[in-house]
């Protein structure tokens, strides 16, 4: 469970927001105890970059209560975050690539 809080923190500092309990919360499951947010926000806080695989169907059953299955959203929500990941790291590294240009025709352009 631990994992899927800290992907969610995750998650909510990509959008470039702050994660806090409230935002994590809103995303999990709603019988997933508030001590294991906070718990998992501290870990996530602790090492920020920690590389977490993405939950499995069985992770996400304990975590939504041991229900026997998942919900199609909580699945849906897990296979949509398999596709965007490469998707917002190669986003973030063209962004670099992008500024280190303009930084080098600034150069240029100077000279």
């Amino acid at each position: 469970m631990m994992d899927r809080i800290i992907l969610v923190a995750q998650q909510i500092a990509k959008e470039g927001k702050v994660p806090n309990t409230a935002l994590i919360k809103s995303r999990l499951p709603k019988n997933v105890p508030l001590p294991a947010i906070i718990q998992g926000l501290k870990l996530w806080k602790e090492n920020p970059q920690k590389e977490i695989d993405t939950p499995t169907e069985p992770a996400l059953t304990a975590a939504a209560g041991g229900e026997g299955s998942t919900s199609f959203d909580a699945l849906l929500e897990i296979k949509i975050e398999q596709m965007i990941r490469p998707l917002v790291t190669e986003i973030a590294d063209l962004k670099e690539q992008l500024a280190a240009l303009k930084k080098q025709i600034k150069t240029e352009d100077k000279e």
